[in-house]
């Protein structure tokens, strides 16, 4: 099961790790598609949930994507725009060596 809570800034998020199923794991995938094909979705996501050792694109794993990049996008907003270019006629009293003047 994968986390989906983000808690970037204040630490780095857990890696997601995705693999392929292996060959034993094929009846828990055949039944949850079967599910899923009969539209039996609640069904299939509750059974898919209590599987162990199962990879796939599921809901947790698509929430745990959306809420990274919400996470990193609220970051950035709060980040202040550093403008590396003066435009202007006179010279700067003072630069720092990220600043260009032109």
């Amino acid at each position: 099961m994968i986390n989906c809570i983000s808690y970037y800034p204040q630490q780095i998020d857990e890696m997601l790790f995705f693999q392929d199923n292996d060959i034993e794991k094929v009846p828990i995938m055949e039944t949850y598609n079967n599910l899923v094909s009969k539209g039996k979705y609640n069904e299939a996501s509750a059974y898919i949930n209590q599987q162990e050792g199962i990879y796939g694109y599921f809901a947790d794993f698509f929430n745990a994507i959306e809420n990274r990049i919400y996470s990193l996008q609220d970051y950035l907003l709060t980040k202040e725009k550093i403008n590396y270019f003066i435009s202007s006629e006179t010279e700067p009293s003072s630069t720092t060596e990220d600043i260009i003047w032109i």
